[in-house]
């Protein structure tokens, strides 16, 4: 009997056997890429003569489940490192404008025509280009351009003022 078949045999004690390393999911294809490797670095001989010889099998199968685990590791990044903002440097008076503004946009678009609202969110959310949205839904271009240069208009005039103090860092005068 050839020596790999001898080795396959055995396939669900190597499958639980990696099951016992806390793997469940990939559990066959780590079986399987131990008998890879073990072809690959022509090591049947040493694992299979007259029978498995299942210590080398299972620290085969240990190192392919080991490299398995160091492929998929997250870099952990401590507390410290993500978060180094203090109450000082929390800057309130600039969020809170922020938000502001934000909901005078909204309640602006909310008084627009339908069209004008479905447009101008789809740019402004979906990331896309005006060429990209022309694409998917078949409006010209020139349409697209048109209406969201009105759009960008009717903002300008109804809160230009207060984005403009708002990059000014004038907080307080915006209300």
């Amino acid at each position: 009997m050839d020596k790999l078949t001898i080795l396959a045999n055995q396939h669900k004690d190597w499958v639980r056997i990696v099951n016992s390393f806390g793997e469940y999911f990939l559990a066959d294809d780590i079986v399987q890429e131990t008998y890879i490797k073990i072809i690959r670095l022509n090591h049947i001989d040493k694992i299979v003569t007259d029978s498995v010889n299942k210590n080398i099998m299972w620290l085969i199968l240990r190192s392919v489940y080991v490299d398995h685990l160091r492929a998929r590791k997250i870099e952990s990044v401590s507390i410290d490192d993500c978060v180094k903002l203090s109450y000082d440097d929390c800057n309130i008076e600039k969020h809170e404008a922020f938000n502001i503004i934000e909901q005078k946009i909204q309640e602006e678009v909310d008084k627009w025509h339908w069209y004008d609202i479905k447009l101008f969110n789809l740019y402004r959310e979906s990331n896309l280009s005006m060429r990209e949205i022309a694409e998917e839904t078949d409006i010209s271009l020139t349409s697209i351009f048109n209406t969201l240069k009105n759009c960008k208009e009717r903002l300008k005039e109804s809160i230009g003022e207060d984005f403009e103090d708002y990059l000014n860092e004038d907080f307080e005068l915006i209300k």
